[in-house]
């Protein structure tokens, strides 16, 4: 009798567990994840049941879409693949896996319904970040999908209660970006203008910049002179000639815009290095001060 009793109870207590939190539902709006606005987006997912037989713990989970793991998660548009990364920290730290690759509650977002309410509602957030370290990927329509699924019970006890399909795109514009730094440096943003100091002029003295170009719809570059390709007194109409000369071409300036190149495509990672130098040409007998010009780069998308 004692056997029959205690397997009573084990079946009661186990019938008592499955009707914890019945007609669960599983919400989000918008189902799309989308960074044209915004580099990150946070999502909130709505988790319903009815728990007037008991409340239940909950977590969810995402698939990797078209991606093999939390790590490599891009978006496409192929053969470009734009990085992205999904989140239950708004820091970007705990990555959401896949169900097989769970270890921790810190793979999931978790959540619970509390017991002895027909509609109980609550809502957890996400979110997904678009990685900006390269901006200059290929511009256009980058897309992945990503399933968001719903479990009741722990990561090791745990049922299966439904899924949403999301969307993930990023439409990313045209950039062309110029930095001019010391000969040898690398690209840097905030450094966009150099000044070339001959200090006591001679004759054949020459300077250097590297202009680095990153771009990701080709790009187009002009140069204009305020002196029109000479050096000037900065009071008197006195001038000192010099030639210029860009990647070891030599180039005639003008107060006008000149074009000097025009290429299509994204730029190699590290920029596109056109070395650009400057060498004082002969001037003879001069009125003695400062001798200055300024010489003005302008970049655009050529695509």
């Amino acid at each position: 009798m004692k056997l029959v009793i205690f397997s009573i109870i084990i079946a009661m207590t186990s019938l008592a567990k499955a009707a914890s939190c019945t007609n669960m539902q599983f919400q989000t709006s918008p189902t799309v994840i989308n960074f044209s606005s915004n580099s990150q987006f946070q999502g909130t997912f709505t988790v319903k049941a009815n728990t007037q037989p008991g409340g239940c713990s909950f977590f969810i989970v995402f698939d990797y879409g078209l991606n093999t793991s939390y790590a490599t998660r891009g978006m496409y548009m192929l053969p470009y693949k734009w990085p992205y990364s999904i989140t239950k920290d708004p820091a970007g730290i705990y990555n959401i896996k896949n169900i097989l690759d769970v270890s921790s509650e810190n793979d999931v977002i978790t959540g619970t319904l509390t017991s002895g309410n027909s509609n109980a509602t609550t809502n957890v957030n996400f979110y997904s970040t678009l990685d900006t370290s390269n901006p200059w990927l290929r511009f256009g329509n980058y897309m992945d999908y990503t399933t968001a699924q719903l479990y009741v019970g722990t990561i090791a006890n745990r049922q299966f209660v439904g899924s949403i399909l999301m969307g993930v795109n990023y439409n990313a514009p045209k950039r062309v970006d110029l930095s001019l730094v010391p000969t040898g440096s690398a690209f840097s943003l905030t450094d966009t203008d150099e000044v070339m100091n001959f200090g006591n002029l001679t004759p054949g003295s020459s300077r250097s910049v590297d202009l680095i170009l990153k771009y990701n719809a080709g790009y187009t570059l002009f140069a204009s002179s305020v002196n029109a390709g000479k050096l000037k007194h900065v009071t008197e109409n006195s001038y000192i000639p010099y030639t210029i000369t860009f990647n070891g071409s030599q180039v005639t300036l003008s107060s006008n815009p000149t074009q000097l190149y025009r290429e299509f495509g994204v730029s190699p990672a590290t920029g596109k290095v056109i070395p650009i130098g400057v060498t004082i040409g002969s001037f003879g007998t001069v009125k003695s001060g400062n001798y200055t010009d300024q010489v003005l780069l302008t970049v655009q998308s050529t695509e």
